[in-house]
């Protein structure tokens, strides 16, 4: 298993516990969350979720406040950071040394480049 798959089941397990914890049967949290039973079930065996599941069936148990502090969290860290000074970007020397061997170059020094075309 790879580590978002674990996360899932990991997340779908919590619910199965959530429902439990909050004496409802799948019948009740798919009434709720108003959903299909059967996706209830698909949860429970740790089987994928969208987001818009997860958000009616955090709903349904009343606990979609766990998914806005998640929300709120990530908002206060965006703003923190945007409120520091921003760094400045170090130049590269490779854009110097292309610059510098342009213009050592023979070619640019020859008299070709003084050419002329005539009209």
């Amino acid at each position: 298993m790879n580590e978002s798959t674990e996360m899932i089941a990991m997340l779908c397990r919590r619910i199965k516990i959530a429902r439990i914890a909050k004496n409802l049967s799948q019948q009740e949290l798919a009434k709720k969350s108003k959903i299909g039973i059967a996706t209830i079930k698909r949860i429970e065996h740790g089987e994928s979720i969208t987001l818009q599941t997860l958000i009616s069936v955090l709903r349904g148990l009343g606990e979609l406040d766990q998914l806005n502090n998640l929300l709120a969290y990530n908002e206060v860290i965006h703003i923190t950071s945007a409120e520091q000074p921003k760094r400045k970007r170090k130049q590269r020397a490779a854009k110097n040394e292309q610059i510098n061997v342009l213009t050592e170059n023979d070619f640019l020094r020859s008299k070709v480049n003084t050419m002329c075309w005539k009209h």
